[in-house]
């Protein structure tokens, strides 16, 4: 994510990080066990309060038409989330090797995943169908069900919006 040049940009994104709807710095109590967070992007912006050539804002603007983020400014808030002993126990319910259980299984090998429009091929129909499996499961516990239909409503979400994205992250205690 970007920094903002200009001080009116600063001064705006350090008031919406400190109102109580924008968990980005982290939730008003820290977690008593390791989670997973997905972030969803909830606004971008590019900073104009300082004055740049006609050249530059053209390539800016350019890069934006051909989906590049130079000069964008990607405003995140927090979507999803569950302890991370859940989130193991939901990647398990993906068949061993699929591509779905590959990249959800990213957050465990590297910390971090991103879920864009790419994503929505490999994910869009295993996660609708496990979290419709596990809905009449009576053994599945009620997180991880409300877990899985959360996460399947934001791929689709996704899938007519590609410009939304997610950015799934460990937070440790």
């Amino acid at each position: 994510m970007g920094i903002a040049a200009s001080e009116e940009a600063s001064e705006a994104m350090r008031a919406h990080h400190a109102c109580a709807e924008s968990k980005v710095i982290g939730p008003t109590k820290t977690p008593d066990v390791p989670m997973v967070v997905f972030y969803r992007l909830s606004r971008r912006f590019v900073d104009t309060e300082r004055s740049i050539s006609k050249e530059a804002s053209d390539i800016v603007y350019y890069t934006l038409e051909v989906g590049h983020h130079t000069g964008l400014i990607d405003c995140f808030d927090e979507e999803l989330s569950c302890p991370l002993d859940t989130y193991r126990a939901i990647c398990a319910r993906f068949p061993e090797g699929g591509e779905a259980r590959y990249k959800l299984e990213g957050i465990l090998r590297s910390g971090e995943i991103q879920v864009d429009r790419s994503s929505v091929p490999q994910l869009e129909e295993p996660v609708a169908e496990v979290s419709a499996r596990v809905q009449d499961d009576p053994d599945v516990p009620a997180a991880e069900k409300t877990w899985l239909a959360a996460f399947s409503k934001l791929v689709g979400q996704i899938k007519r919006d590609p410009v939304l994205y997610l950015m799934g992250r460990e937070r440790m205690p």
